[in-house]
Formats: structure tokens, sequence, C-alpha cells
């Protein structure tokens, strides 16, 4: 499969079109899991929210309220296989690793396991259609902070 990488305006459309088409039919451990990587940078200098991740910091100023500022950095997706893995690049050379370990369950919930810069290794399991943020210890030389949205896709009607 290709890796795409798109603008904030991609995102935009995607959302609004992509998911409707790409969220038919059930995973299945021969099926695909479609994951999507959204790389956000947070910054505690200024307010600043992309329209296209407000929902994301609004979801991690719960936690992190000194994080005022957010900007969709880039954003990629990648169908894998169940028991298969996908390094995705983020910034400054860095990369996450992302293991789809089962496909979408009778809850509608599929298991990754993801390696992010500074994190240890976090197995989880998400709920599809909807983006997960992880809010690593990484640093970019200007100080904003590496925050990755991870969404899964098919899901289960």
């Amino acid at each position: 499969m290709n890796h795409h990488t798109r603008s904030a305006q991609a995102l935009l459309w995607f959302l609004a079109i992509g998911s409707s088409l790409l969220g038919a039919g059930p995973c299945g451990p021969a099926e695909e899991v479609k994951i999507t990587v959204a790389v956000i940078l947070a910054t505690d200098r200024n307010m600043v929210v992309d329209r296209d991740v407000k929902c994301v910091a609004e979801a991690v100023q719960k936690n992190y309220p000194n994080l005022t500022g957010f900007r969709l950095e880039k954003i990629a997706w990648e169908s894998l296989a169940v028991g298969t893995s996908k390094k995705f690049a983020l910034v400054d050379d860095e990369v996450a690793t992302v293991l789809v370990r089962h496909g979408a369950d009778s809850k509608n919930r599929v298991g990754l396991t993801m390696k992010a810069p500074l994190q240890g290794e976090i197995q989880y399991t998400t709920c599809c259609g909807k983006f997960f943020p992880i809010v690593t210890r990484y640093q970019t030389k200007d100080r904003d902070v590496l925050i990755l949205a991870i969404r899964v896709q098919p899901c289960k009607k």
C-alpha cells in the first residue's frame, strides 16, 4: 500500500467525505485496518488552535492546560493487516511504529501497540472511527510538544 501525506486541508476532506466511504465493512483476522496518524505540535507560547485539531486540543487540555496552541503538522495513513506494523514519519527525523494486534472486536475496538519518540511501548485498545491522542515527551528544537492522534477504521456497523 502507498503511504500518503496530506495537508491540513486534506484532513477536512478526508474526515468529511473519506470516513463515510471507508467505514463500510467489518474488520476480521484476514482484513486490513486503516491506521491514520495525525502529527500535531502543541505549545504554551500562543493560543492559536488549527480548526482541524480543535477536538484533539480540547481533549489534551484537560490533562495539559498549559498547552494552548495546537497545529496540524501532517497526517498519514496506511492499511495494515492484523499482526503487521508500520513506521510513520513524524518530525525531526523521528518515527512512530504502530502494530495492529487485532481487528475490531464485538465492542468495535481495535488493539494496537504504539512506539513513539521518548515513550515506551504503549498497548491499548481504541474505539473505531475516533482519534485517540497520545501526548509524547518529545519536544522539537522550538520546544513544541509532539502529539500523535491515532484513528482506526473500518468500523463494524
